[in-house]
């Protein structure tokens, strides 16, 4: 993929110009603000940059930070290491689930250092705000060093080593707050393996890594069992350097921008948020404080000049939402293959639904009952994913909301297209939970909500009556594309020579 490090990638991105430097804007909501206008309501206007912040006042210049590393079809097609010049969403979809099939595990490669141990601080030394950590929403009372990272932690009987994105509040200088919740891979090692024998956990945080490790570690699509090391090495068809931790000894990216290690006790929380979330609200209880784990920070590493990475969510679509919908997308996809469900031509997961609650499937019908079973299936795929998931023929490109809603306003009666599955399990950051609801359960709860799988495909016993559509045919597209094309660039040739 020609680059082990983040600093590497941003050369190609800055290449490409899909990097933006802006200098002189305040840790405190000034920047999150700056990347909300980009990647937020910038949506349309392709690529959607990276940006790295410097020169951030109460800051030695060179400390920085970068937002918005993975929101460009073309940043995700060089970190997956897949074809460049393809990068629509739906080729890039395709491209990535052939790339899948190719993967094989790669271990990761222990080296005796790298550039994050330029700089140790220990004991006293240790301030965590010595980087330019983020203020992000306007609601937020703390500021969040961890959210485009990867949390590290290993279970002690098996060796397995998890990566994921679970958000670190700061509380003071070498305090952190670690919200992990119920049925992460982190959290099950954490409880089980951990907590439970009345033993402390050691972790580390990794900033400023691979973008293809964070990707992976924010992302479900990893097989369960598997470390993001083992899978990132496949993709990239060669081993991840990672170096032992000083104190915790957990294989930790080498290349790496800044690294934290420390260690969670059992039975130690303190009060995390409020945070705006993936989907745009402040949902895990409103504007109220939840107990989460701590972190004692025992060790930070930093590389000169470090870069740290950071993840603005806010209402979507957002810098993480095109990267969610692309893993979500495939993943639904291999699901429906797993079932044997055949006629499956393509699936998208909506930005506008965060990439993981509105979700479209496309198919072939070859049967009685096939497109309620492609919905049934797909809506189960994880806890948070599947609010609305909705059936299409495959005249209907998944990715198209106006195709979409085409379909579903005209193609199915309402008593027969919508079916409501109660009792579907959920997390406690779901926004349509009354916080009642959610303060009665408690933080580490399951949840349950509604979820809606609407079949928007005809019915196959009167598919000879079948209503024709008013749209052009293939042949005649081709025949007319041409002719705009030719128009086009008539038009513009003419108006050149007029305005000149």
């Amino acid at each position: 993929m020609g680059y082990k490090s983040l600093r590497e990638f941003l050369e190609f991105a800055e290449q490409r110009g899909e990097l933006k430097h802006v200098h002189g804007a305040h840790w405190d909501l000034e920047m999150s603000g700056i990347a909300e206008l980009v990647h937020g309501e910038g949506k349309g206007k392709e690529p959607r940059p990276a940006i790295l912040f410097d020169e951030i006042p109460d800051y030695p210049k060179g400390y920085r930070t970068l937002f918005g590393q993975l929101d460009s079809t073309w940043r995700i097609a060089k970190v997956l290491g897949l074809p460049e010049d393809q990068i629509d969403r739906m080729s890039l979809l395709q491209n990535w689930r052939k790339r899948q099939k190719e993967i094989r595990m790669t271990p990761p490669r222990v080296v005796a250092s790298g550039p994050v141990l330029a700089h140790s601080d220990t004991g006293n030394k240790i301030d965590v705000l010595k980087f330019p950590v983020p203020r992000f929403h306007e609601l937020d009372t703390n500021r969040y060093i961890g959210t485009g990272h990867a949390v590290i932690n290993m279970d002690p009987d098996t060796g397995y080593v998890n990566l994921g994105t679970y958000r670190n509040m700061v509380v003071d200088r070498n305090t952190l707050c670690l919200h992990c919740g119920p049925g992460r891979r982190g959290s099950i090692i954490m409880q089980k393996k951990y907590f439970d024998r009345g033993q402390a956990m050691p972790i580390a945080l990794a900033l400023g890594m691979d973008p293809l490790l964070f990707l992976l570690s924010c992302q479900p699509g990893v097989p369960t069992g598997v470390s993001e090391y083992d899978y990132a090495g496949g993709i990239k068809a060669e081993p991840i350097e990672v170096i032992k931790g000083p104190y915790t000894g957990l294989p930790l990216p080498a290349h790496a921008e800044i690294l934290i290690e420390g260690e969670c006790l059992p039975g130690e929380f303190i009060d995390e948020g409020p945070f705006g979330e993936w989907h745009g609200y402040y949902a895990n209880q409103g504007l109220e404080k939840v107990p989460e784990h701590v972190i004692r920070v025992k060790a930070v590493h930093h590389r000169d000049n470090p870069i740290l990475t950071c993840a603005h969510v806010a209402v979507p679509p957002n810098e993480s939402s095109l990267a969610q919908a692309l893993s979500y997308s495939q993943g639904i996809w291999n699901r429906l293959e797993e079932f044997g469900i055949p006629g499956i031509k393509s699936v998208w997961c909506h930005e506008v639904g965060c990439g993981l609650v509105f979700n479209v499937i496309s198919i072939e019908q070859l049967y009685t009952g096939h497109s309620r079973e492609v919905g049934l299936i797909a809506s189960q795929y994880t806890q948070e994913q599947g609010k609305y998931t909705i059936v299409v023929e495959d005249d209907i490109d998944p990715s198209d909301l106006q195709q979409v809603i085409w379909a579903m306003t005209s193609r199915n009666a309402i008593e027969r297209a919508i079916q409501l599955l109660p009792l579907c399990r959920t997390s406690n950051s779901n926004p349509s939970i009354p916080m009642a609801e959610k303060r009665q359960a408690g933080a580490r709860k399951t949840l349950y909500a509604t979820r809606v799988v609407i079949d928007t495909c005809r019915d196959l016993s009167w598919k000879p009556e079948w209503y024709p559509i008013a749209r052009l045919s293939p042949e005649l597209r081709g025949m007319t594309g041409m002719f705009v094309s030719f128009a086009s660039c008539t038009i513009c040739c003419t108006s050149s020579t007029v305005s000149g």
